[in-house]
């Protein structure tokens, strides 16, 4: 999602993508576009991380280009979910 009317795209491992949800939306961005691989990433070869880059392209694109409202949409539940887990009780910025 823009903040400060910049879009913005996360790109993270699997290992850090709650995380990074998390500290956006303490930072009023909770439903910026996360774009994850599997980790680790450290020690793969240039052809293995060009396969992974392009897989997440898609995602990075929409990102950059689609509306606001529309990355909103998209993303409310998954980031509701990866806010706040179900089961888990913790201080945080409300979705």
């Amino acid at each position: 999602m823009e903040q400060r009317g910049i879009p913005a795209v996360m790109i993270t491992t699997d290992t850090f993508t709650q995380f990074g949800r998390r500290m956006a939306s303490t930072q009023g961005c909770p439903h910026v576009v996360i774009v994850d691989t599997p980790n680790p990433v450290r020690g793969l070869d240039p052809d293995s991380l060009r396969a992974r880059v392009e897989v997440m392209m898609p995602m990075i694109i929409d990102g950059l280009t689609l509306p606001p409202a529309e990355i909103e949409r998209r993303l409310k539940d998954v980031a509701k979910r990866q806010i706040h887990p179900e089961g888990i009780v913790r201080s945080s910025v409300p979705v």
